[in-house]
């Protein structure tokens, strides 16, 4: 498992403590973001994902790309995609 440094290590602090615990849960590890399974879910990744681009926004694209924070906005960003395409594929 490849490791990618913090790039916003204070970010933590402007996060609700239930996405704080999420975070931490999965490790800061894009690989460990979960297909979502409910509107509610797609809601907090929605908001889990504008807080990760808003925290490396000053960032050049390839210093977003080796971030956890960039990273993880890809896959929740991913994810949110899958969510909203599933009812297209119906």
């Amino acid at each position: 498992m490849q490791t990618h440094p913090r790039a916003a290590p204070t970010l933590e602090t402007t996060l609700s403590v239930e996405d704080q615990r999420w975070f931490r849960a999965i490790g800061w590890d894009d690989a460990r973001v979960a297909p979502i399974r409910s509107e509610a879910e797609a809601v907090a990744y929605a908001r889990r994902e504008a807080a990760l681009n808003a925290a490396i926004a000053a960032l050049t694209p390839p210093e977003r790309g080796d971030s956890a924070e960039g990273r993880l906005a890809a896959a929740l960003g991913a994810a949110l995609a899958n969510w909203r395409e599933r009812d297209e594929e119906e």
